[in-house]
């Protein structure tokens, strides 16, 4: 039965960033030493080459599917998948906007696991941690602040059983890394921890989820414990809903199967999470309401209750509003989304308080039009600002055409600082690997 399930699902769960970049593009709907002291005070691309009385590099389109970010010890860093050898890049910015990776440090120089994707990342206090799947299995590195490393690639499983989405999240002590386990009576999320140096701490895998089909896991910190949550078939294998469940730092699993957070007619998919300092605030798409994807979110209290069970409306606007992501300081969130409200893909936000009201409740825009489609949003907080890196494309008609990463900087008061947008993926090495590795499933 579970296996006939699972057969079902492959549409729906598997190949998820195949249907964003679809989506997106309009068709439905070695390790890298920097220079000095590793690019520490690395000066802007525009700076570097007026010193040099050398052109600016022509921005190329590198990356595939969307970006990830994470801010700490004073530096952002966006990571991506990538069509260059190791598969995973990333770049550190400058709360200034200075991008002190202009070309992109290669993060994945295993010499033999070199092909990686879906790539996630998190600050441990000290270094970047950086988790990718590995198509058997999920690697990761670390990176310091300062661009020192990255580190060797270390292994957090190996099994051709893993697949899918990578979360991560980090406490001074350690980071929770979690994944999907595929067999053939379904999916799982599961997860392991790592220390520092990134070495198991588990000596057997955390099974988290108990539905027969799980995926699209999320997972935020909150000074005490880890808030875990994915998309989960208890709803119905077409109609999933949006579960959670708490993992002590100690490895302890509070809530096997987890609880729903998000459980409404139609499909509720790919959750984000945050910590607001008080609740965790998880956001997610939502087809509640027919045939239009919107943004819902709930905030969920450290013990589990959700203050907000029919979900909270953060924006309902006409076209699609999906693949949110968030992140918070002091008493707001901004929640940022892929949004078809006006035809093309473009990024927009909005606010919502510490009680859940939602101060943008028309949203507002972040990216600006440079190319055809703009989609696949991430955000951070770091330094008094918000930095939302996204991918955009000029291509509509092929999904695996490699897209750019663009970012702007966005304020406590909604002002989009960068126009025209930052260019993470300023690449002008040519790659040697093919764009994509075909997927299995």
């Amino acid at each position: 039965m579970r296996q006939a399930m699972r057969a079902r699902s492959a549409g729906l769960w598997v190949g998820v960033l195949f249907g964003v970049l679809v989506s997106a593009c309009g068709v439905d709907s070695e390790l890298m030493a920097p220079e000095g002291e590793a690019g520490e005070e690395a000066v802007s691309t525009v700076e570097a080459a007026h010193s040099r009385n050398e052109p600016l590099p022509e921005p190329r389109p590198t990356a595939l599917f969307g970006p990830k970010v994470a801010y700490g010890g004073g530096k952002y860093l966006v990571v991506w998948q990538d069509v260059r050898d190791g598969g995973i890049y990333g770049a550190r910015m400058k709360p200034d906007g200075t991008l002190l990776d202009p070309e992109g440090l290669r993060l994945n120089t295993h010499p033999e696991r070199d092909f990686g994707r879906n790539p996630n990342v998190a600050f441990n206090g000290k270094d970047f941690v950086v988790v990718w799947d590995s198509t058997d299995g999920v690697d990761g590195t670390r990176l310091a602040p300062n661009g020192a490393g990255p580190g060797p690639v270390f292994t957090v499983i190996s099994s051709g059983e893993v697949s899918g989405d990578v979360g991560i999240a980090c406490s001074r002590k350690l980071c929770l890394v979690t994944f999907n386990v595929d067999s053939d009576e379904g999916s799982d999320i599961a997860g392991l921890r790592i220390g520092p140096d990134g070495s198991r701490l588990d000596d057997t895998v955390i099974f988290i989820s108990d539905s027969p089909v799980t995926g699209e896991s999320a997972v935020a910190w909150d000074g005490k414990q880890f808030l875990v949550v994915w998309t989960d078939s208890a709803g119905g294998l077409d109609t999933p809903d949006i579960y959670g469940a708490r993992v002590k730092e100690n490895g302890t699993l509070l809530e096997r199967g987890g609880f729903p957070i998000g459980a409404a007619p139609g499909m509720q998919r790919t959750p984000a999470v945050t910590w607001t300092g008080r609740r965790f605030l998880v956001v997610w798409g939502d087809m509640r309401n027919g045939t239009d994807w919107d943004v819902f979110g709930a905030r969920v209290r450290s013990d589990g209750r959700v203050d907000d069970p029919a979900g909270l409306p953060i924006s309902t606007e006409p076209g699609d509003q999906r693949f949110p992501g968030v992140a918070h300081h002091n008493s707001k969130s901004l929640v940022v989304w892929d949004d078809t409200r006006a035809g093309p893909h473009r990024i927009w936000g909005a606010r919502v308080e510490e009680d859940g009201d939602v101060r943008d409740p028309a949203g507002f825009a972040i990216s600006g039009g440079e190319l055809e489609n703009e989609f696949v949003p991430a955000v951070a907080y770091g330094s008094d600002q918000f930095l939302v890196p996204y991918a955009a494309s000029s291509v509509a008609e092929e999904p695996f055409t490699p897209n750019f990463i663009l970012g702007r900087r966005v304020k406590h008061d909604t002002r989009v600082l960068d126009s025209p947008a930052l260019v993470f993926t300023r690449s002008t090495s040519e790659p040697s690997a093919p764009l994509v590795e075909p997927r299995s499933e």
